[in-house]
């Protein structure tokens, strides 16, 4: 067994704070949005996890998006917590179907239906592009694929974008289509505004 060493804590004033980038603009690196999986492990779930367990599960973690993985550990599809609306359980339960025997598979988007973002376009791009691209996209995470190891390398979130980007959007309703918006129609509105004044 190790011996483990304690110090006083007397003489620190600092923390260690992660690197930002306070001057992120819709110019910089689209890779400066990324919720990279190689330093921040992706949030997973068990298809088989009861669906209402999920939503308290997902309140208390502060998430609006898991990834499904089966027993195995293998990506299956993706949840959010608007699949898990109320909306949803009524629906389900107006079918035919018992709340508390609804899994996350049959809530759940299936890979099947989505689309990712290639890691190597999202390297050569910067965030102004990537919003670009997304400007329909309802939904608010994007998933990012690492096309030379075939696995999920990460996602892209509506939310994180509108943090670093500082614009003033509701992050609990925040979507692509939202950030796109304010970020880019938002700043030419502005900037033709100034040139007419």
């Amino acid at each position: 067994m190790k011996t483990l060493t304690y110090v006083s804590t007397k003489s620190v004033n600092d923390l260690t704070w992660p690197t930002t980038y306070d001057n992120t603009n819709i110019y910089s690196s689209a890779l400066s949005v990324l919720t990279d999986f190689q330093t921040a492990g992706p949030r997973v779930i068990e298809s088989n996890t009861r669906a209402d367990e999920l939503v308290q599960l997902m309140k208390k973690e502060h998430v609006r998006m898991k990834i499904v993985v089966d027993t195995h550990n293998h990506f299956v599809g993706v949840i959010s917590l608007e699949d898990l609306s109320e909306d949803v359980f009524i629906k389900q339960v107006a079918e035919g179907y018992k709340r508390s025997e609804l899994m996350v598979a049959d809530l759940m988007r299936p890979k099947e239906t989505l689309l990712a973002l290639s890691y190597t376009s999202l390297k050569n791009s910067d965030i102004e592009s990537l919003l670009y691209s997304q400007r329909e996209n309802t939904l608010q995470h994007l998933l990012v694929i690492d096309e030379g190891t075939k696995t999920i390398r990460g996602l892209i979130s509506s939310n994180d974008i509108v943090r670093q980007l500082r614009l003033d959007v509701d992050v609990a309703f925040s979507s692509f289509e939202h950030t796109y918006h304010s970020a880019i129609l938002g700043q030419k509105f502005q900037s033709r505004s100034l040139k007419v004044a």
